[in-house]
């Protein structure tokens, strides 16, 4: 998905001035870029939330436009508030043609698992794989099949074949999912959110 963004550049140096930008409702940021001095940005806080919830759970290419200049990112890390569950800071990093860039993209399991109809319980270990890649080569996902998991199995990162031009940092024995088998007074969990960030 890609999600277009604009941004102004904003003063560095006292903690102060970042807080007066929250206040403001603005969400301080940086860009990084390889060989470049990070470009210090403030985005529109509420214009950024609306977007960022169609993203959840997809892989988000954020298009910002700072002074006239486009620079096509990605999210690399980003700092939230433990109490409020809003963006504190951002930072993005800009994608180049032909350099190699690491991140984490969603795995979608498709396929119904046979060790699921014979009673057992499907475990989802990983929901995001590390790869490395250059940018013309980036999935928006890694789609896993479960059709041949059966009970009792376990899926390795061995088993499945990657996308073209694309290597993950797992190791060939980083187990993705499994199969338990059923057991007495085992009981059904509800999976979490993968996001729980909350805009008022």
């Amino acid at each position: 998905m890609n999600v277009k963004l604009d941004a102004t550049k904003r003063m560095t140096g006292r903690k102060s001035i970042n807080k007066q930008a929250r206040k403001d409702g603005l969400i301080p940021a940086i860009i990084y870029s390889s060989g470049k001095e990070g470009i210090n940005i403030s985005i529109n806080r509420a214009a950024f939330i609306q977007k960022y919830r169609k993203t959840i759970g997809e892989l988000a290419f954020y298009d910002i436009t700072v002074d006239g200049e486009t620079y096509k990112t990605i999210i690399k890390d980003r700092q939230i508030h433990p109490v409020s569950r809003e963006f504190m800071h951002i930072d993005f990093m800009e994608l180049h043609a032909g350099q190699e860039i690491t991140l984490e993209v969603p795995i979608n399991y498709i396929g119904d698992a046979p060790g699921v109809s014979a009673g057992g319980t499907l475990d989802i270990i990983e929901r995001k794989m590390e790869i490395s890649c250059l940018p013309k080569d980036i999935p928006e996902e890694i789609t896993i099949d479960l059709s041949n998991l059966n009970l009792g199995a376990t899926l390795h990162f061995s088993d499945i074949e990657m996308p073209a031009n694309v290597n993950s940092l797992f190791t060939e024995e980083t187990a993705l999912a499994t199969v338990h088998a059923p057991t007495s007074g085992n009981e059904s969990t509800e999976e979490e959110s993968e996001e729980d960030i909350i805009a008022e």
